[in-house]
């Protein structure tokens, strides 16, 4: 089954920049608003020196109440 959808001139040119060469624009959207497992990302933090550093940074400051109103 076929529907019309209305888009805006901004809301077209948006869609068409986003559009695969070999995609029909309801690929597009489909492709668009599939959802996410956040499953995927488990784990992609982990062992990271970055994340690390700013958890004992946040343990620091909770330990030391820095930033807290008296």
């Amino acid at each position: 089954m076929v529907k019309m959808v209305s888009l805006s001139n901004k809301a077209y040119e948006e869609l068409k920049k986003l559009k695969n060469d070999d995609e029909s624009f309801s690929d597009t959207v489909l492709r668009l608003i599939q959802k996410k497992d956040i499953k995927k990302f488990e784990g992609i933090l982990k062992n990271n020196s970055k994340l690390t550093a700013i958890e004992k940074q946040i343990d620091n400051d909770r330990t030391n109440n820095v930033g807290r109103y008296q």
